[in-house]
């Protein structure tokens, strides 16, 4: 059995995805399987996957699924997944060479660690620079997440090579009729239990698309509003700071707002305290995300 499973969600990227397939035909160490889940695309997805696995350069598993958003086909991923490592690469993103060999490398260090659930580093740029021009320092070995991002500023994007048997404990709550949910989301409850391995050595590249989510936040959340609430309501339980439980009280009220569930608001609320001062500016910030 192959140590990693790198698992692509893609959604009309044929574009993209050949530069992804090529990252991975050129890795210096062969021992993954690629895991394509098509979260129902309508363009040529299939046929160039198909057409990827006839050439048999890398072993890849393909499967089409029904458009669900980018959790739900994590969620499948993760049930489909027996390797013993799992790492998400992004259909318009692609590894540098020595990508696999150096989780591969590093693995031996967390194996039998109980306390830590993967391996983390932020992206790169194509030239091998830190995306956000910020590395974790480099004192720092063993972290959560939440702490990297907050307590030591070091914005997203990252690479988290998990331990399969735990991130499958890890699953994101769907919701009926909505296609999104914050990522985040899961890390954040892993960090609850576990830490991670940093290490500082370029792996990933990360390209944003002009139509993905990240620019196209509102129209994301209106359309997702219970997704939403139940990650704000994680963050009013998580927050490591009074500034982020302030601003957690604020996305909670406004996705209760959005989900018309403003009567369940306090009483749903882990902190309610927070969400009833915070309840004005959610207001304020619902009228903004409801016109959009």
């Amino acid at each position: 059995m192959k140590l990693i499973t790198i698992f692509t969600p893609t959604y009309n990227r044929e574009k993209t995805l050949g530069q992804c397939y090529e990252s991975l035909v050129a890795q210096t160490s062969q021992n993954f399987v690629w895991q394509v889940i098509d979260d129902g695309s309508s363009d040529n997805t299939e046929e160039l996957v198909k057409g990827f696995q006839a050439e048999g350069r890398i072993e890849i598993v393909y499967v089409k699924k029904q458009n669900g958003g980018k959790a739900s086909a994590i969620n499948m991923s993760l049930d489909m997944t027996d390797t013993a490592l799992w790492v998400c690469l992004d259909s318009d993103d692609y590894f540098f060479p020595n990508a696999v060999e150096t989780y591969e490398s590093l693995y031996p260090q967390i194996k039998d660690r109980e306390d830590i659930c993967g391996l983390f580093s932020v992206r790169s740029n194509p030239d091998g620079s830190p995306m956000m021009g910020m590395d974790v320092p480099e004192e720092v070995e063993v972290e959560t997440q939440l702490n990297i991002r907050h307590k030591y500023n070091v914005k997203p994007e990252y690479v988290q090579v998990y331990k399969t048997e735990i991130a499958k404990q890890y699953k994101f709550p769907l919701f009926e009729g909505e296609r999104f949910f914050p990522l985040s989301y899961m890390q954040d409850a892993i960090d609850q239990k576990y830490k991670l391995f940093v290490f500082r050595k370029p792996t990933m590249v990360c390209v944003y698309q002009a139509d993905g989510i990240t620019r196209n936040h509102k129209k994301v959340i209106r359309k997702n509003p219970k997704g939403y609430t139940e990650f704000r309501k994680q963050h009013l339980t998580i927050a490591p700071n009074l500034m982020f439980k302030l601003k957690a009280g604020i996305g909670y009220d406004t996705g209760c707002l959005l989900s018309k569930n403003g009567k369940g608001i306090v009483k749903g609320s882990p902190a309610k305290l927070t969400t009833v001062l915070m309840a004005p500016l959610g207001f304020i910030n619902y009228l903004r995300y409801r016109k959009g």
